[in-house]
């Protein structure tokens, strides 16, 4: 194992897909799935995404659609998330998932548009959350200045 370049795989996925999902993940891990992981992490994220040539967005895309190809419902819910994080529109995400009609067949494809909707819905649901929180700090420290 290549130090270095784990080092690179780690920060690049835990920033992408999340630590809020990558620590209890590892946190999980026992003696049968640690080395697959760190390999995963090692290559798939340190060598293969942080490689030059295509953004981060593109490579992103590319993962939705391989993971709609591949049936992968609980990691493509991970990626598009992490597409979100690097800046990819919701309609980006959207497109990528209709293309993958072509060659993943229209029940993949409309799965992984499903599973698109939740993640929407749970950053929505986030957001909303966040925003309430503010507003109620806010008034509680405009009433204690009076």
């Amino acid at each position: 194992m290549n130090k270095r370049t784990m080092a690179r795989g780690k920060k690049m996925r835990w920033d992408i897909i999340g630590k809020e999902i990558m620590d209890p993940i590892y946190a999980n891990l026992g003696p049968a799935t640690r080395d697959q992981q760190d390999y995963v992490t090692e290559f798939a994220w340190g060598e293969i995404f942080a490689r030059r040539g295509l953004p981060p967005k593109t490579r992103i895309l590319l993962n939705l659609a391989m993971l709609t190809m591949l049936g992968e419902w609980q990691v493509l819910g991970f990626h598009i998330g992490g597409a979100l994080r690097l800046g990819c529109s919701r309609t980006e995400i959207r497109e990528t998932l209709i293309q993958t009609n072509t060659f993943a067949g229209f029940i993949n494809s409309t799965f992984a548009c499903n599973v698109a909707q939740e993640v929407f819905n749970e950053v929505d649901k986030k957001k909303r959350a966040d925003a309430r929180k503010k507003k109620a700090t806010k008034g509680k420290s405009r009433s204690q200045k009076r």
